[in-house]
């Protein structure tokens, strides 16, 4: 048996497997290559849709389905079908068009399972798109009411992202879920949707019932997946809750190899059972 053998490693993308650049390092593919080898379980599960995570896919070539939309859609890259997914509900629709008359600043973006629509376009929205560098189609809410949303993203300034948390609270929206995904990103998710309840399905379709699943995220969205995991781990520059929610906080950043010190750190744990 090897030594990853019944072992699962599940990490977030953005600030926690990525760094600003968004290029991942020789190291940490070097570690999860290892990691895979060694009889391991990888992939990753990020807030990012289909079209923004594709990118990675073959650099990364995990080897179970994948988690997007921030938990809302299981999807298997070799037999490229959904194993799992869900939408808003229609209520999304009335909460939006309430926060960008309450908030006339903030960006907003709704993706489908096929499309991106920018319903409006501000500078904290332009940011996001460059660094996901996807297509998108600029329409108006009403041009989309039609369509199965999957999400809405709310892009603000950071200092004023607050202020978007304490309203949602303040109105008491009980038909979706809310969270914030990054330091300008706010976003509107099916209820009770997230990587920790889209992880525990995914352990039920994979039948890991038996195996020892380790987690990476660096965000309040990646806070469920590392409760729910066997083992969490966040990166040095991960938010101070994500850090209090982890098993084990690593000395490096995104930016200098965190993922490839959490399989090293496994390594050891493993090797001295």
């Amino acid at each position: 048996m090897t030594i990853f053998s019944n072992h699962v490693l599940i990490t977030d993308l953005d600030g926690t497997l990525l760094p600003h650049s968004k290029i991942v390092s020789q190291q940490d593919l070097a570690a999860i290559e290892r990691f895979k080898n060694s009889g391991g379980i990888f992939t990753i599960a990020t807030g990012r849709i289909y079209q923004a995570a594709e990118q990675f896919f073959d650099i990364l070539k995990p080897n179970a389905p994948v988690l997007l939309n921030n938990g809302g859609l299981i999807y298997d890259i070799n037999q490229k079908k959904a194993l799992y997914s869900c939408f808003l509900d229609t209520a999304s629709i009335d909460y939006t068009i309430d926060l960008m008359e309450r908030f006339p600043e903030i960006g907003v973006e709704i993706n489908t399972m096929d499309s991106i629509y920018v319903v409006r376009m501000t500078e904290w929205e332009k940011r996001h798109l460059e660094m996901t560098h996807i297509p998108y189609t600029e329409k108006s809410i009403d041009e989309v009411k039609n369509e199965k949303w999957c999400k809405v993203l709310y892009s603000i300034e950071g200092g004023r992202m607050h202020l978007l948390e304490d309203y949602v609270k303040q109105m008491g929206w009980d038909k979706t879920s809310f969270t914030a995904s990054g330091e300008f990103l706010f976003e509107c998710l099916p209820l009770n949707c997230s990587k920790g309840r889209a992880l525990e399905k995914l352990a039920e379709i994979c039948n890991w019932q038996n195996h020892t699943i380790s987690a990476a995220g660096d965000y309040d969205n990646d806070l469920a997946m590392l409760e729910y995991a066997d083992i969490g781990f966040a990166p040095a520059n991960a938010q101070d809750i994500v850090k209090k929610s982890a098993s084990y906080v690593t000395n490096s950043t995104c930016e200098d190899g965190a993922i490839a010190e959490a399989i090293e750190y496994l390594e050891k744990v493993c090797k001295v059972k």
